[in-house]
């Protein structure tokens, strides 16, 4: 199994309501492959406070908040996954969203495994 570590950035996080599917995915898992999410940054680029969601959305089981409504200071960051990791399994989807147009940036690092 080859495995590389990657990483993925999205600018300017949607308003959009990140339950919906007419949400634009942030990052969507391959289907032979297993994703290991290692960090998860947001950053406000804006001279105000805005919330961030991240929703995961299995293959199999119930989507879940990884974090809802959470305030991120004026020029500051949120790291959503300290000291932690989560598994993207098999087509595996995460979104994020902003309660603030154009306000959040995003950086995902990941081991992505490959058969």
């Amino acid at each position: 199994m080859a495995s590389t570590f990657v990483r993925t950035t999205k600018s300017s996080l949607l308003t959009a309501d990140v339950t919906s599917s007419a949400t634009t995915n942030v990052f969507t898992a391959g289907s032979t492959a297993t994703c290991v999410v290692i960090g998860l940054l947001i950053s406000n680029k804006t001279g105000s406070s805005a919330n961030a969601n991240v929703y995961l959305i299995p293959s199999s089981g119930d989507s879940v908040f990884l974090v809802k409504n959470a305030p991120i200071p004026a020029g500051s960051s949120l790291e959503i996954i300290s000291g932690n990791k989560v598994v993207l399994g098999s087509s595996d989807v995460l979104r994020a969203s902003s309660d603030t147009a154009t306000a959040l940036d995003l950086t995902m690092s990941y081991l992505l495994q490959t058969p």
